[in-house]
């Protein structure tokens, strides 16, 4: 392990961080956020100035150990998963140094919603009563966290080039990352480019709706993360259905897988019914907002509503527009199940994504054809590929440890002394990041989770977002030694 070359870059992204801070100040000078030092100066200016020159400081001494190498994929297993740990108690800070959250569990609570694109809060209600400078970050770190601040990274300092596929696949959500372009950092470019378009458009169709500006950048920021975060106590119920109508389709977009909305872009618009994945996407959807539209009619609930609810669940976005937890106990069972789920692969959603569902399903009919054909010769297959059985080994065990790795965070949560349908709902909203759940937590705020069960639940985001294995696989002594590790993770490092 070369320590300072992981150290050297980690202090580049932490200068490329350190931008983040600037936003907020805009609406701390524009709603003279009290207090005011000198009779015009908001403090929480100050403070997000401060923030922003803190980190650079940080970041810049590091930055000098970098040097343009590449990486060693355990290298880059541990460059993700410090960095990201560092990004949230650097910006975990904001929450403390304003007094808005007085605990340092609480702020790196919050801080881990935020950059894991979760959603869940410890923030008191009415949100309303916190300065909307300290609002915006929430909405600022979902939007860097959805994408990937690894990915931007790449995108932006050339010395992250070189192994910059193994820090990309470490980070991304998915089984893959499929490259756009032939060099890495384009198609890192590609990705981010595609994102900002995506959130410039939702921006002015927001404006266009007559929402605040103040809301149509907050909502922009949040909705193509799959964040949720809104600076409203009754999330985007508190906007009209026009409005409402503008995030279900964005939503969908953000749970597509980014390589098929690159595709689209560049006129093969035909992949939408060809795409194996999207059209399982689409039927779940379908099938989901029916379901709720049947079970649901007893309690009037709106065709907007069902598919609102689904998409929101389904994609990992967590914003609501009704207390689900009120809904018959099926549908509330349904939405659990689409926490597990999540959107595609390669998408900002969390949760175990369409295309591991696919070919887990895919695996198990095998398997049933193999006991009863033993001599049969059986692939797995994925549009016009083969996919290896490396990558099917990977996705089973995958499988098994989501699953274990949830079952330890719901009897954790239930030993913490909550009842046993919030428990579960705790545990599978933060490693799924989505936020809302059930019981004591349908409305996203997990101040009802004991502390220790925060800061559990903190850690549980973090991996789920780094997908299981770059997480957990830090604790593994063998990762810190000088020798190549080949096969963590499947990664290729011939790329």
């Amino acid at each position: 392990m070369r320590w300072k070359i992981v150290m050297g870059n980690m202090g580049s992204i932490l200068k490329l961080f350190s931008l983040a801070f600037l936003l907020p100040i805009f609406p701390a000078l524009y709603y003279q956020e009290a207090p005011l030092l000198f009779g015009f100066l908001p403090y929480n200016a100050l403070v997000f100035l401060f923030l922003a020159v803190f980190t650079l400081t940080l970041g810049y001494p590091a930055e000098k150990f970098a040097r343009s190498e590449s990486f060693y994929h355990n290298e880059a297993i541990v460059l993700v998963s410090f960095t990201w740990l560092v990004l949230v108690l650097v910006s975990s800070l904001p929450f403390l140094l304003t007094s808005t959250l007085t605990s340092p569990v609480d702020a790196f609570f919050e801080g881990m919603a935020g950059l894991t694109t979760t959603g869940a809060t410890v923030l008191t209600f009415p949100l309303e009563a916190h300065p909307k400078s300290v609002l915006l970050w929430r909405a600022v770190m979902q939007w860097l966290g959805g994408m990937g601040v690894i990915v931007l990274s790449v995108a932006i300092l050339s010395k992250l080039s070189s192994g910059g596929m193994s820090l990309l696949e470490a980070e991304s959500p998915g089984p893959a990352i499929t490259r756009l372009k032939p060099k890495i950092k384009e198609t890192a470019k590609s990705l981010w480019y595609l994102y900002g378009l995506f959130t410039l458009l939702l921006f002015l169709l927001l404006l266009g709706a007559r929402v605040s500006i103040y809301d149509a950048v907050y909502h922009s920021l949040t909705t193509m993360p799959t964040g949720g975060f809104s600076p409203h106590s009754n999330s985007v119920a508190y906007f009209s259905s026009t409005v409402q109508w503008i995030f279900i389709f964005f939503m969908i977009i953000a749970g597509m897988n980014s390589s098929l909305q690159f595709q689209i872009f560049g006129g093969k618009v035909k992949k939408l019914v060809t795409n194996t994945e999207f059209k399982a996407y689409i039927t779940i959807i379908v099938v989901g907002v029916a379901l709720v539209i049947l079970y649901g009619a007893r309690l009037d609930i709106s065709f907007r509503d069902a598919i609102f609810q689904t998409v929101s669940i389904l994609t990992t976005t967590g914003y609501t527009t009704q207390n689900f937890d009120k809904w018959p106990e099926f549908l509330r069972l349904l939405l659990l199940l689409f926490m597990f789920i999540g959107g595609c692969a390669g998408s900002t959603s969390g949760g175990i994504k369409v295309l591991r569902i696919l070919l887990m399903f895919k695996l198990i009919k095998r398997k049933i054809i193999e006991f009863t054909n033993p001599k049969r010769v059986l692939v797995v297959w994925v549009e016009d590929s083969v996919v290896d059985e490396s990558t099917l080994e990977t996705i089973a065990i995958f499988f098994g440890a989501y699953l274990l790795i949830f079952a330890i965070g719901a009897l954790s949560m239930v030993a913490l002394g909550l009842d046993i349908v919030t428990g579960i709902a705790v545990s599978a909203s933060s490693l799924s990041n989505i936020g809302p759940g059930l019981g004591l937590i349908s409305d996203s705020s997990f101040r009802s989770v004991p502390v220790a069960g925060r800061l559990l639940m903190a850690i549980f985001m973090w991996i789920g977002r780094l997908e299981i294995f770059t997480a957990i696989v830090i604790f593994n002594p063998s990762l810190y030694k000088k020798r190549r590790l080949r096969n963590i993770l499947s990664f290729d490092l011939s790329r």
